[in-house]
């Protein structure tokens, strides 16, 4: 019997791709995931998914309307199409898959900007060094690019919009479940600490219309909140607060709500954001303080934000936490959990004032 033949299943990313690999040559199967992003991503760039919405196209008429050259496109639409992507008929035409109708301009569920950043080179490049993270415990985005990720994002507006329409897409099925289970309406006044344009907000307003809240964010980020409120109706309850957290919040809220905006930071920054909402909920005993991110699971268990993890500490200098980590963090700015949430995707913790 081989050493291959004694390895045991193979389960995990490795079982996603079902190559007639033995056990210990499996890690090959990983290549794919490279080679099915590297031939979508130019056919997102060039619309090719809007271009297919009306029905089945060949490869030499979306040549013609995307300006490129018909062998090479049809060979990345081929790939794709053999990834399971798109679909291929006999006749060489192509159609779209539920999945990538997702992939399209302005339709519901959309996740064409999210996979559009998470496939940009400013995502991509620092993995090319993650050994110098690994090394220092440095982002490797700073020593790649010679900035962090936000002073980039700063300095290329195009990159920077395009991080934002990501952020708006960035929906999480988790986020459906924590709006059905967690009874928001306990919170008459909500701030939205980090929270973008607002659309979070919006939507807690929207299911909640007794409560009434403010998105707290830089100036340039916030701009947009009005728009937002206004088309999710709750302009009259909603208000944007241009700020920066590091500096402070505004006081006399219930509840002051963090999502996917921690993860971000290091632990000494997370202290920092929380020390903020602890000051401004002063001796509100009552008030809470409201985090939703990924509550990560124990040793050997599969857990997506074990993974998410590595990005974060390749192009942000952050992390995602456990229980244990996310109540070091809390404690330090004088929180103590009030919930018990299970571990694993997304959650919301719920800590009070001490």
């Amino acid at each position: 019997m081989t050493i291959a033949h004694e390895e045991p299943d193979v389960t995990g990313v490795l079982s996603w791709f079902p190559l007639e690999l033995p056990p210990a040559q499996r890690v090959i199967g990983l290549f794919v995931a490279k080679w099915t992003i590297g031939a979508l991503r130019p056919l997102v760039q060039l619309g090719v998914p809007d271009l297919l919405a009306d029905g089945p196209r060949g490869a030499a008429d979306l040549a013609r309307e995307t300006g490129t050259d018909t062998d090479a496109l049809h060979r990345v639409l081929r790939a794709t199409a053999a990834a399971g992507l798109l679909r291929e008929d006999d006749d060489g035409r192509y159609a779209l898959t539920a999945a990538a109708q997702g992939l399209r301009a302005g339709v519901e569920g959309s996740v064409r900007e999210m996979f559009l950043f998470a496939s940009d080179p400013m995502m991509w490049r620092p993995y090319e060094d993650l050994l110098h993270s690994v090394r220092t415990g440095e982002p490797a985005f700073d020593r790649v690019f010679g900035e962090t990720f936000f002073d980039h994002l700063r300095g290329h507006p195009q990159r920077a919009a395009l991080f934002d329409r990501a952020m708006t897409q960035n929906h999480y099925p988790g986020t459906d479940r924590i709006f059905a289970q967690f009874d928001f309406s306990r919170f008459p006044r909500i701030a939205d600490v980090g929270g973008g344009r607002g659309q979070f907000l919006a939507e807690l307003l929207a299911r909640h219309p007794q409560c009434s809240g403010a998105v707290c964010d830089q100036p340039q980020v916030v701009a947009e909140a009005a728009e937002e409120f206004a088309r999710r109706g709750v302009a009259d309850r909603a208000t944007a607060v241009a700020t920066d957290f590091f500096e402070g919040l505004p006081s006399g809220f219930d509840a002051y709500f963090i999502k996917h905006t921690l993860h971000n930071w290091n632990d000494r920054d997370a202290v920092r954001i929380l020390t903020r909402v602890r000051e401004a909920i002063g001796d509100a005993s009552h008030a809470r303080l409201l985090i939703v991110d990924m509550l990560l699971t124990g040793p050997g268990e599969w857990d997506l934000g074990k993974l998410t993890d590595v990005e974060m500490m390749a192009a942000l200098g952050g992390r995602e936490r456990d229980r244990a980590d996310w109540n070091r963090v809390a404690g330090h700015a004088g929180f103590a959990p009030a919930n018990d949430p299970a571990p694993g995707g997304l959650a919301l913790l719920e800590y009070r004032p001490l």
